[in-house]
């Protein structure tokens, strides 16, 4: 999964200005997140209040469109091998509210939750400035005050895996007989 964010993304990440937010964004979208008919994903942003930001166009739902996240705390892991390769542990807080009127269905219905994550930086909320990432959330399992599954990458097998493209004119040395 290439790395692809946009240069004001890199700059303020490379700097770290105070006055520039990143807000990092989670959408769980499942067969079963329905309302009146239409597709219901949960959106959530970390930060302490809601936002509304513009999905990119190829958004599986919403597409191009402004739509509400809310501030719902959550932490990830660092990543560690497992069954499906690479997984990392998600934690949600007080997203029962918004997930325990789905969790029933989906768990009976036995697919994996489509997780996409956003990096968006606040003073441009119609721009995502790093990603999409799409994931696959599993095993979840709700307690009385979170949500806890397990993130891994959902086609491994269609990563790109080199963003460089290797040649005799940008890196000559490597053809260089010593």
């Amino acid at each position: 999964m290439p790395i692809s964010a946009t240069q004001a993304w890199a700059e303020a990440a490379a700097s770290a200005p105070k006055d520039e937010v990143m807000l990092i964004t989670i959408e769980l979208i499942h067969p079963v997140f329905v309302e009146n008919g239409q597709p219901a994903p949960i959106r959530a942003v970390r930060n302490t209040v809601d936002v509304n930001f513009r999905l990119e166009d190829g958004a599986p739902v919403g597409g191009g469109t402004v739509v509400p996240f809310k501030a719902i705390p959550f932490e990830i892991d660092y990543p560690r091998i497992g069954n499906l390769g690479a997984e990392a542990t998600i934690r949600l807080d007080n997203v029962n509210r918004e997930a325990a009127r789905y969790l029933h269905d989906a768990v009976k219905l036995n697919q994996p939750i489509q997780a996409i994550f956003r990096g968006y930086l606040a003073s441009d909320p119609n721009t995502v400035g790093q990603g999409p990432y799409k994931l696959i959330l599993r095993n979840v399992k709700r307690t009385a005050r979170q949500l806890e599954g397990q993130l891994a990458i959902a086609r491994p097998q269609n990563m790109r895996v080199m963003r460089e493209v290797y040649d005799m004119v940008r890196f000559p040395s490597l053809l260089q007989v010593s």
